[in-house]
């Protein structure tokens, strides 16, 4: 009898995963990679290991399981899931089960990650007036990849095509609370950080046009010090098509408050802080049959240490825009600060972040910088595709080193020569080999006029698959 009613229920199991299959249509993509990596002088100090705390030479093997699954509930309507599982170095067995904020960030050092982080939950639905995205999503997501982010948010996004324009409104919500402490009147006051957005793209026939405007309201700061931040962003773009040529462009334009002080605030000794950022990208590229090559151009505002009520540039770390945006293996590249970490200014002497005024250098976001870049590539086969480029990065202000008050000596962040090549071993299988060497600007010495800089390099090799 027990028998019986074993398999009784397997077979009502069976036949209950089978009709709750049958209620929707299930879609699964993403992607698996490992990637192993040697990086030389990640502290660009030609002396790493005689000086307590810099890091010595880093070799590991790392991976990344990212599933997305889309689920066909009805004619329109999806609900839409995606986590990564199995982030981490291979060997490290450490737990991090705090830190985690934004999708993962760790001040852009390596870290070890739970086995399964649900990252995105949202819902994706067509209406007679328009289409819906509700839940946990992407936002950062506009235009080029230049200004567009990995970041999962909770919010809304509403689309709405009319002829050849679609025009688009949403509202974002990065962190929310309420608070009655630090408040005027003692009342429990709003204390969320929310962004609301509102753009249109323009689709033609050799490309796309678009403009969005933002405005961030972040007032998590008030219940404890009395000030919230304001911030407005306009974000236009442009792509384009001419035959064998690509061209795209993209701007940034922001003002605002960024530090806002109530009445407590200011008689505390508070003092208003107003902020503004520009940047400008530029991409053209040409293909002559197997062969390309192009020209990328960025230009991001940095901020004037001599002017203590504004800050002229260096948002793009604190807003955490860009990290989609690789144009090097070792500069401004996303995996490389995630795994190894920054390109280092850790002595005091050497280095602050424009903004937090901590130690970090060179992080993920691009930020604070003029960018040159000249690239080219070959494939000898459709499966082969052999790259090189060459970028030069000089900082737009020179920062202040916020431990001895003193202006940095030089503003050249280096020259970085990148080669790499990539194979198909399947359709959705490739693997890619290259190599980076950068060679140090001054900027890296900081106010240290003595400080031993070294160049850096790295070789790695990487297996990806998609599907």
């Amino acid at each position: 009898m027990k028998k019986f009613w074993i398999v009784m229920l397997a077979l009502g199991l069976v036949a209950g995963f089978a009709l709750s299959a049958s209620a929707a249509d299930v879609k699964f993509s993403g992607s698996y990679y490992v990637a192993g990596i040697y990086a030389d002088k990640p502290s660009m100090n030609a002396d790493q290991n005689k000086t307590t705390g810099e890091a010595g030479p880093q070799a590991f093997y790392f991976q990344r399981l990212r599933v997305q699954t889309e689920f066909k509930v009805a004619e329109g309507l999806n609900l839409v899931t995606r986590f990564d599982a199995l982030e981490r170095r291979w060997g490290d067995n450490r737990w991090m089960g705090t830190g985690d904020t934004y999708n993962r960030l760790a001040n852009g050092a390596a870290q070890v990650q739970e086995n399964i982080e649900f990252e995105r939950a949202y819902l994706d639905f067509t209406t007679k007036i328009g289409r819906f995205q509700a839940g946990y999503l992407n936002f950062v997501s506009w235009g080029t990849e230049f200004h567009d982010s990995n970041l999962t948010r909770a919010g809304i996004k509403y689309f709405v095509p009319i002829g050849p324009f679609t025009l688009i409104a949403a509202i974002e919500k990065p962190q929310g609370g309420d608070s009655n402490v630090g408040t005027n009147n003692g009342t429990a006051s709003d204390a969320d950080n929310q962004v609301y957005d509102i753009g249109a793209i323009y689709k033609y026939s050799k490309g796309d046009a678009g403009i969005i405007y933002q405005k961030g309201i972040n007032k998590t700061t008030r219940p404890t010090a009395n000030r919230y931040s304001d911030l407005n962003i306009f974000i236009p773009y442009a792509k384009a098509k001419f035959g064998n040529f690509y061209v795209e462009g993209e701007g940034i334009v922001g003002f605002g408050d960024l530090r806002k002080f109530d009445d407590q605030g200011k008689a505390a000794g508070g003092q208003d802080i107003t902020a503004s950022q520009y940047a400008l990208y530029l991409h053209g590229k040409g293909d002559f049959g197997p062969a390309y090559a192009g020209l990328k151009f960025v230009y991001i505002s940095g901020d004037d240490p001599s002017t203590s009520d504004k800050v002229e540039g260096g948002l793009m770390t604190p807003l955490l825009s860009g990290d989609a945006f690789n144009p090097c293996l070792l500069m401004w590249n996303d995996q490389y600060t995630k795994w190894v970490g920054n390109i280092q200014t850790t002595a005091s002497a050497r280095g602050v972040n424009l903004f937090t005024g901590t130690a970090g250098g060179m992080s993920t976001y691009m930020d604070n910088a003029y960018f040159y870049q000249i690239y080219g590539g070959f494939k000898p086969t459709p499966k082969l595709d052999i790259f090189a480029s060459a970028s030069y990065a000089y900082a737009a202000q020179k920062p202040r080193d916020t431990v001895n008050g003193l202006i940095f000596d030089s503003d050249v962040y280096g020259t970085e020569i990148d080669l790499k090549a990539t194979y198909k071993i399947f359709d959705n299988l490739e693997y890619m080999i290259g190599g980076a060497y950068m060679i140090t600007g001054d900027y890296f010495k900081g106010t240290n006029k003595n400080f031993n800089k070294a160049d850096n390099y790295l070789l790695m090799h990487e297996l990806t698959l998609t599907f």
